[in-house]
């Protein structure tokens, strides 16, 4: 029987009780001030080596780009917000990652991620002094122990995702159904947790951030005004390339599995009827069911909660605190030159050059244009990012045909691998499973080592390299890492546990766990 819409609430209130009873001890709770004015610095703090965590950053995504005149002027300008702000002798630096996306974040260390997307669209210093100052405000607040929160709610993401697919298998109701409760009791748990906590963190950093930069002079318009704004056009195009690519995916889930239910049917003669979109989900290994569900509910849901707040609505807030302190003084004039002269330095102007010629070639790849596509990952792989690891992907992928990997094209890949400055985690992960799917076991493993020796203080790089070592070596070496793994970065425990099983163990894990799936939708909704 569906659960009546009325008992919604009752859930909501509940696990949302739950929620912020662990809210009052988060970092940050309760801190509020006003723009204009900066709270106290936290004292006693305890810094990570800095130079560790920029090579451990290497590990995310396409790891980092060496632009050394960019990053001295970079690093000039979070000097002036280090003065500022009163600490000139705090730890860190600016250094700029492989996303052409309009990313930035910061670390406990001190230091400072810029995304290259940001460095191409950014229309002033105004502008980069903006988004500097309110990663630097992260910092100076410490709010740097997300990290294990977000884990953890994580950790109910499996449970939930199973109980849907075996309350959507078992047919529901319409209305508000097991499939929306089970849902909506996850989406409580993580949503309200993690974001309510973000909310207060994003203010307060904009706050800090645009007393930093109105103290330094810059223009608030063309500086903070910019960046959010700026910011939220780019998350609003991007929630649409989101949501294209979510249908292509699981159109190609439901193609995949009504072929796999044909060939079934066909073995035992039985006739196939259609496959709903969740029982083609199912199909498949539930790639997708959970995904797919969060997102109808995302009206509901934004409906019933107070969520994390838009871009939109920062720039709002913000603009309403700061306005009565520019009141009858007059207002400064963007800081365009020395912008305009840092992007336009040789080496720097060649750097942003070939990382647009990159993208662009992965766009010609995505159109099957492959005599474009080489041509515009060969500029992208040439000069001061010949051994970058963004470049010479995009340059490896366009090699050969399509779909048949040429053994030049795995080898251009060594050459990150062979610049210390430049190695990129993914670039090691993809290296030695290229090796290894062709039967080259030996040098699969030796290029593991190495990069697992480079990458250890990674927590990120741990439950790749686990898998490995299960698959290469022995399982029992892999649990015994995975052991280590947990002790030493507990935030990828479970990552690292899951990693560590074998094959016949996760699919064990899995029918145990559709099992106790089953019994929470069958006590929760009494089925």
């Amino acid at each position: 029987m569906a659960m009546p819409f009325h008992h919604a609430p009752r859930l909501a209130a509940l696990t949302l009780a739950m929620v912020l009873a662990g809210c009052a001890n988060m970092p940050g709770a309760g801190l509020s001030f006003k723009t204009g004015e900066l709270p106290p610095a936290p004292t006693d703090r305890k810094w990570p080596d800095a130079d560790r965590d920029a090579r451990n950053q290497r590990a995310q995504h396409m790891g980092l780009v060496a632009m050394p005149e960019m990053q001295g002027y970079l690093n000039g300008l979070l000097g002036r917000i280090k003065d500022a702000a009163g600490v000139p002798g705090w730890p860190g630096a600016v250094y700029v990652t492989a996303s052409p996306a309009l990313e930035a974040y910061s670390t406990g260390a001190g230091n400072i991620y810029l995304s290259i997307g940001w460095l191409s669209s950014a229309e002033s210093e105004d502008e980069i002094v903006a988004i500097l100052s309110h990663e630097f405000g992260h910092i100076y607040l410490d709010y740097h122990q997300l990290e294990a929160a977000n884990t953890t709610s994580d950790q109910v993401a499996t449970l939930a995702a199973l109980g849907v697919a075996l309350a959507q298998k078992a047919g529901s109701a319409t209305g508000w159904s097991p499939v929306d409760s089970v849902i909506a009791s996850y989406a409580f748990g993580k949503d309200v947790l993690v974001p309510a906590w973000n909310r207060q963190q994003e203010e307060n950093a904009d706050r800090f951030g645009a007393t930093v930069s109105l103290r330094l002079g810059y223009s608030y318009t063309q500086g903070f005004k910019a960046f959010l704004e700026r910011q939220a056009t780019w998350e609003t195009d991007n929630a649409r390339i989101q949501e294209e690519d979510r249908k292509r995916m699981v159109e190609q889930i439901k193609q995949a599995a009504a072929q796999d239910a044909r060939k079934q049917a066909k073995a035992s003669g039985n006739q196939v009827a259609p496959l709903t979109e969740m029982q083609a989900s199912l199909s498949s290994g539930l790639a997708g069911a959970s995904e797919d569900l969060r997102n109808g509910l995302d009206d509901i849901w934004k409906k019933l909660t107070v969520s994390h707040p838009s871009t939109e609505a920062r720039l709002t807030s913000l603009t309403g605190q700061v306005t009565p302190l520019m009141a009858g003084k007059p207002r400064p004039a963007a800081t365009i030159a020395p912008w305009d002269k840092a992007r336009a330095q040789r080496r720097s102007a060649t750097v942003l050059k070939n990382y647009q010629s990159a993208n662009a070639a992965q766009q010609a790849l995505q159109a099957q244009d492959y005599v474009q596509a080489r041509k515009l990952a060969a500029q992208a792989a040439s000069g001061p990012t010949a051994q970058q690891a963004l470049p010479l992907l995009a340059l490896s992928m366009a090699q050969g045909e399509p779909g048949k990997p040429s053994a030049r094209a795995a080898a251009l890949l060594d050459r990150n691998l062979q610049s210390e400055g430049d190695r990129a985690w993914r670039i090691y992960v993809l290296r030695a499973n290229n090796l290894l799917g062709s039967g080259q076991r030996a040098p699969a493993t030796a290029v593991m080592n190495q990069g697992f020796e480079y990458f250890k203080d990674a927590g990120l790089a741990w439950p790749e390299a686990i898998a490995f070592y299960g698959q290469t070596d022995s399982w029992d070496r892999a649990r015994k890492l995975a052991q280590e793994c947990a002790s030493r970065f507990p935030s990828y425990a479970g990552a690292c546990n899951k990693a560590a099983q074998t094959p016949a163990e996760q699919a064990e894990a899995k029918r145990r766990g559709e099992q106790k799936a089953q019994s929470l939708v069958d006590r929760l909704f009494k089925k």
